[in-house]
């Protein structure tokens, strides 16, 4: 009964998980950070999985861009937000394209993206810019620009997180959020995106943990059959469903791992995504075995399903190969210089400016991992290499010690490096840090490395870059040397005003 994807422990296959792959029905494998240090052995470890398994499996990814891409060490798509603000289908579709030329060159045939959820509610701690906009035709017309590249290159898209994961403020990996709309405003905003998405023939969506009275007043949607029925008939997909990962708490501090599969499956759901130990992984895969066996599970939905998987694998053929990415970095690097949106006017940077840079020294790479980034660190440096003369102040530095690093410089930057909404003290130091930059006359910026909405907590005025991935930072030191931010943002953004 292969429908469960499994996660890995590292770089290379322990020999457990090769005897799993070999002996368990597993439907496929979702690569992560930890199990793509770099390219070759990306390569290396999907062709392993392959050979364990002895027969075709699914090689997922949440290659999404910006802040959301497993496989960094070539060319990395700017955020889908960053592509809403260039507004050019061309380019989204040319990037999705990029984007899965990396992956077939390592064997991946399934991409967990495009994200088709609708930013509605900018305290959202886990879309924001991982979201085209705020405006539902606009997302549906780049989500299916991204199927389009995507799957016009090989690798499978992915609609996500369905029934629509934009317009709550509780970040599933936490906890579960509820979205209490009504049918007719899931049909008229939050489905928008998802039917461009299928009509431009994804192959796959993704559910969302979410709470969804409208459909179901009891089970999150990945659970519930109405919103399984509602995908498939509503919306007309006939593809494969995935679920989101069951580790996430949303999921996981209500069920263990195997009834919430065996929950998913019953609800219409093709595949599993486990995250976890691997001796949880072997009991889901039991699970589901018993409750097919015992009836729980419709065996002619669960033939169904066995069929679109296996469709699905053999519709993008791997192709791990030779790849050159130069072109594709050059696009890259111009989508995020034309994605950069200017609020008010900025300092301009003339060669050899003295700079002062308040921000954080790293910040969390996302709820659903330990791993850190360092955005603030990157611009300092990128800055550097551009000529001009930074100093970093910390974020939470006093008042004495911004005022020291202001003297003598020709401007400020305050930077904002979080992925959710900006906890209170960290607002009170930025609006510090700008009020003391006007008392000595020094011209000052905000400038957002991740959470376009940090816009409106602190003054301007502000360059946005959705993301801190190189071509980002880069992006914005180009803008501060030129003047030039062309994006328009796709979302009701304002900088905050003190007066």
């Amino acid at each position: 009964m292969p429908l469960a994807v499994i996660d890995l422990e590292g770089a290379a296959l322990t020999a457990d998980e090769r005897a799993v792959l070999a002996d368990q029905p597993v439907a496929g494998v979702c690569l992560f950070a930890r199990n793509t240090p770099d390219r070759d052995r990306a390569r290396d470890l999907v062709a392993d999985v392959r050979a364990a398994a002895g027969r075709p499996v699914l090689v997922s990814i949440d290659q999404e861009g910006g802040s959301v891409a497993r496989l960094t060490d070539g060319a990395v798509a700017p955020a889908a937000m960053a592509l809403g603000a260039i507004d050019d289908l061309a380019t989204t579709e040319a990037i999705a394209a990029a984007t899965a030329r990396s992956l077939r060159a390592i064997g991946v045939d399934v991409d967990f993206a495009p994200v088709a959820d609708v930013a509605l509610d900018p305290r959202n701690p886990v879309i924001a810019d991982r979201a085209f906009g705020s405006d539902p035709e606009l997302v549906a017309r780049h989500v299916a620009a991204s199927v389009r590249g995507l799957q016009g290159a090989g690798v499978a898209a992915t609609l996500k997180h369905f029934p629509g994961h934009g317009d709550v403020a509780v970040d599933s990996h936490l906890d579960l959020p509820r979205l209490d709309v009504d049918r007719a405003r899931l049909e008229a905003v939050e489905w928008v995106p998802f039917r461009a998405g299928i009509a431009a023939g994804a192959a796959a969506v993704m559910t969302a943990h979410l709470l969804v009275p409208a459909l179901d007043p009891e089970r999150p949607a990945t659970m519930a059959p109405a919103a399984i029925a509602a995908l498939r008939t509503a919306l007309g997909f006939d593809g494969v469903v995935f679920t989101d990962a069951l580790n996430m708490r949303a999921i996981a501090d209500r069920w263990p791992a195997p009834e919430a599969a065996v929950r998913a499956v019953a609800a219409g759901v093709d595949a599993p995504l486990l995250c976890g130990p691997l001796e949880e992984h072997v009991a889901v895969m039991a699970a589901l075995a018993d409750a097919e066996r015992d009836g729980r599970l419709d065996p002619v939905a669960v033939a169904r399903s066995r069929a679109r998987l296996a469709h699905l694998t053999t519709a993008f053929p791997a192709d791990a190969g030779a790849y050159d990415d130069a072109a594709d970095r050059r696009l890259m690097t111009e989508a995020a210089q034309r994605a950069i949106v200017a609020f008010g006017t900025p300092p301009r940077l003339v060669p050899g400016a003295r700079v002062a840079v308040v921000g954080a020294a790293e910040v969390r790479a996302g709820a659903a991992t330990d791993a850190t980034a360092r955005p603030t660190a990157a611009l300092v440096d990128a800055l550097r290499r551009a000529g001009f003369a930074p100093e970093w102040v910390a974020a939470d530095a006093d008042r004495a010690a911004v005022g020291d690093a202001l003297t003598g410089v020709d401007a400020l930057l305050v930077v904002s490096t979080s992925r959710v909404p900006l906890a209170q003290d960290a607002v009170a130091a930025a609006r510090a840090a700008f009020a003391a930059a006007a008392e000595r006359n020094v011209p000052a910026v905000h400038v957002a490395l991740w959470n376009p909405a940090h816009v409106a907590a602190l003054p301007g005025p502000a360059l946005v870059a959705f993301g801190f991935r190189p071509d980002a930072v880069h992006a914005v030191v180009h803008a501060l040397r030129t003047g030039e931010a062309p994006g328009r943002s796709p979302m009701p953004l304002a900088p905050w005003s003190a007066a």
